[in-house]
């Protein structure tokens, strides 16, 4: 599966894999066609309706949407509340809910959408009092007022029909998803929640379009497997220590994708936390010195990744695969991460026989007019088959990788971008 710009933009496609996928850093949806290629790899002993993918850094999931679509049983994890919203909605179920015996999920979307809207965390917080006449000393600009009154009222109804027992939490996360989503596509920032633009769209405007737009939920997409997918919320270590008590199929493989440097997820998009929780976090409704995005602070101490330190990143990575009991593991990095390259190799040499699928990638920045030494990097997935003796050393791989990053760096060659490579 390829991804293509036009056809699966998440807003308007149709397409399960794409459709609502928030703009995430890291997300790969650009490089599908090469975690594919790996897991193809893989399927010389086995059909992958009979196996499992344990997906232990979800994210957004469509990693996990690619595996599902592919027939394998998902589980799916990852620690950040908002993930686990997303992934139940479209991993773990396979259609439509039905609302309160009568309604359609399509209905429960219009009467969310015909709300009338209200003032309570979100616009008090993250929005102007006037989407006119604003203060870009005092006033946070997430979101427009008349979006940001959307969502409290839409977030307020979900959480009046959860609290009074008459939602599942499927039910729940099929309407949070959109609602994510939506929290993403109109808000006044680059992607990420760390910061917002002075002024709305910031100063190209080029955003304008979407920023301003009213928000309205559109229904998800679903995709039905005939599997029971399961959803996890924890760090990929307790998961991969919970596994050993679980009955794993035969033929087991599990995806590793860990943060590659040192910007952590819950800063990055703490207010899809905020969204998801309800809890309406104590912070000054508008900017002060320390409070200037609003950011949580739970994240510190209930979820900071030793991956996004370096001098722990190694380690953390040692120890996950050491203990996974699954039958393959598949490592997707990059040769900008903060795990060493031939670190991150010979640990995987010493469980298993490593095969790595590698691709010359568009490196992210947060302005494409800012100018870089090195606009391409290797990304790269290592599938390890565990247990298996290694043809080749640690060090021949990484030699592939460098020979290869070496070549793409300095290649014209249109082709060199979407060439797969197996090394």
């Amino acid at each position: 599966m390829k991804w293509n710009k036009t056809e699966h933009s998440s807003y308007q496609t149709k397409d399960f894999l794409f459709n609502q996928l928030i703009p995430y850093i890291g997300n790969k949806r650009k490089l599908l066609d090469l975690i594919q290629q790996s897991l193809i790899a893989t399927q010389d002993e086995f059909n992958a309706s009979d196996g499992l993918f344990v997906d232990c850094f979800a994210g957004t999931g469509v990693v996990s949407r690619l595996a599902k679509n592919m027939g394998y049983q998902v589980f799916c994890n990852d620690w950040e509340y908002y993930s686990e919203a997303l992934n139940i909605a479209s991993i773990q179920a396979l259609e439509p809910p039905t609302y309160f015996d009568r309604y359609s999920y399509n209905e429960i979307i219009q009467q969310l959408n015909d709300l009338p809207p209200i003032e309570d965390w979100v616009t008090q917080h993250l929005c102007p009092q006037d989407d006119i006449n604003y203060d870009t000393n005092t006033e946070r600009m997430f979101y427009m007022n008349k979006n940001g009154m959307r969502i409290d009222a839409i977030r307020h109804q979900i959480e009046e029909w959860d609290a009074t027992g008459q939602l599942t939490p499927i039910q729940k996360a099929c309407l949070l998803a959109p609602l994510l989503y939506s929290a993403c596509y109109h808000a006044n920032t680059s992607g990420v929640f760390k910061g917002f633009h002075k002024g709305w769209g910031g100063q190209t405007k080029t955003a304008l379009y979407r920023i301003a737009a009213d928000l309205i939920l559109s229904p998800i997409q679903f995709y039905n497997n005939h599997q029971n997918n399961l959803i996890f919320r924890m760090d990929a270590q307790s998961l991969a220590e919970q596994l050993h008590h679980m009955n794993l199929p035969e033929y087991s493989i599990a995806y590793l994708d860990p943060p590659y440097n040192q910007h952590p997820y819950g800063a990055n998009y703490h207010v899809l936390n905020s969204i998801t929780l309800w809890d309406k976090p104590e912070i000054s409704p508008q900017i002060t010195h320390q409070e200037k995005s609003a950011i949580r602070k739970d994240w510190r101490t209930e979820r900071k990744s030793a991956y996004t330190v370096r001098k722990q990143a190694t380690q953390a990575y040692q120890k996950l695969l050491q203990t996974l009991p699954t039958r393959w593991i598949a490592t997707s990095y990059s040769t900008d991460g903060f795990i060493d390259l031939q670190d991150m190799i010979q640990e995987n040499c010493n469980i298993g026989e490593v095969k790595i699928f590698a691709k010359a990638y568009k490196r992210y920045r947060v302005s494409s007019q800012r100018y870089s030494q090195k606009p391409k990097n290797i990304e790269f997935v290592l599938l390890t088959k565990v247990g298996q003796p290694n043809q080749r050393s640690a060090s021949e791989l990484v030699d592939k990788i460098r020979a290869l990053e070496k070549k793409t760096l300095t290649s014209k060659s249109k082709q060199s971008k979407s060439t797969i490579y197996s090394l």
